[in-house]
C-alpha cells in the first residue's frame, strides 16, 4: 500500500493489487475513532465513483472528494505513476 496524498481529513493511496486493474484509480480512506470508512474513484476515462466501493461515506462526502480529486488529478497521477514504476513514492500532505 502507498500513501500517495493526504487533503484535509483523507488519505488518498493505492495497493500492489491494483497494478494489475487495467483502469487507473485511488482508494481514499478516513479513519476517525477507530472506524475506517473507504471508497475507489475511477480515474480515467472520467473521475467517477465506483458505485460498488463507496464506503459508508455520506452523498456530501463523496462530492467532496471527487471535487478534491478533480482539483489535485496531476499530483495523483504523478504519483500513481511513480509507484507504477517501482520507484518510492513520498506521501504529499496538503
Amino acid at each position: 500500500m502507498g500513501k500517495l496524498l493526504i487533503l484535509t481529513r483523507y488519505i488518498f493511496l493505492v495497493y500492489g493489487s491494483d497494478i494489475y486493474e487495467k483502469r487507473k484509480h485511488i482508494h481514499v480512506t478516513y479513519s476517525q475513532s477507530g472506524f475506517k470508512r473507504s471508497c475507489k474513484f475511477w480515474l480515467e476515462p472520467t473521475i467517477e465513483l465506483d458505485s460498488t466501493k463507496k464506503g459508508d461515506f455520506t452523498a456530501i462526502e463523496l462530492n467532496e472528494i471527487k471535487k478534491l480529486i478533480e482539483d489535485n488529478k496531476e499530483i495523483i497521477i504523478a504519483q500513481l505513476e511513480l509507484f507504477y514504476a517501482n520507484k518510492q513514492v513520498k506521501s504529499i500532505r496538503k
